[in-house]
C-alpha cells in the first residue's frame, strides 16, 4: 500500500512547479472546507441548527424560492435540499407557499421565527469573520478568491 501512495505522489510531482503548486492548493482548500463546515455547524448549533439549514434558510432570506432553484444555486440535490426544507417546514423556520409559475413546485418562504435564527447565525458569523480577517491583507484575500474563482470556472469545464 505504500508503494502505490509513494508512486502516485511521484506521478503527481512529475508536472512541474506549477502542478505542485495546484496540489498544494487544492490540499489545503479541501482542509480548509472541513474547518469551514465545523465551524459553521458550531455557529448553527446553538440556534438548533445545521450549516446546511442556515445555507437553506439564507438562500430564501430575501425572496422565495422553488426546492430546486435553492438546490441548483447551492450545488447540492434537490432530493437533499427537499429534506432540509421539510425539516425548516415541520419546525416551523420556514413554510410553503404556491409557486405562481409552477403548480407542483412550491416555493419556499422564510418565517419570523426562521428569520430570527437565520440573524443570530449571521451576527455570530460576522464576528467570527472579523477575527478571522484580523490583520491580513484585503488585497491578498482578493486575488486568493480571484485565483479561486478562476480555477473554479476551468474546473466546471472539466466537467462532463
Amino acid at each position: 500500500m505504500a508503494d502505490k501512495v509513494v508512486i502516485r505522489q511521484h506521478a503527481v510531482k512529475d508536472g512541474g512547479q506549477a502542478c505542485d503548486a495546484y496540489s498544494a492548493l487544492v490540499d489545503q482548500v479541501v482542509r480548509l472546507a472541513d474547518v469551514i463546515e465545523a465551524v459553521g455547524n458550531g455557529i448553527a448549533r446553538p440556534t438548533g441548527q445545521s450549516l446546511a439549514r442556515w445555507q437553506v434558510l439564507a438562500e430564501v432570506e430575501d425572496e422565495a424560492a422553488p426546492v430546486g432553484a435553492i438546490a441548483c444555486r447551492l450545488g447540492h440535490t434537490r432530493q437533499s435540499v427537499q429534506r432540509v426544507a421539510d425539516l425548516l417546514v415541520d419546525e416551523e423556520l420556514g413554510r410553503y407557499r404556491p409557486n405562481p409559475a409552477h403548480q407542483r413546485a412550491k416555493l419556499l418562504e422564510v418565517t419570523s421565527t426562521g428569520r430570527a435564527a437565520l440573524h443570530r447565525m449571521q451576527a455570530a458569523y460576522r464576528n467570527l469573520a472579523l477575527r478571522a480577517v484580523d490583520g491580513l491583507d484585503p488585497e491578498r484575500l482578493k486575488l486568493v478568491r480571484e485565483t479561486l474563482h478562476e480555477l473554479h470556472r476551468r474546473l466546471e469545464e472539466e466537467l462532463p
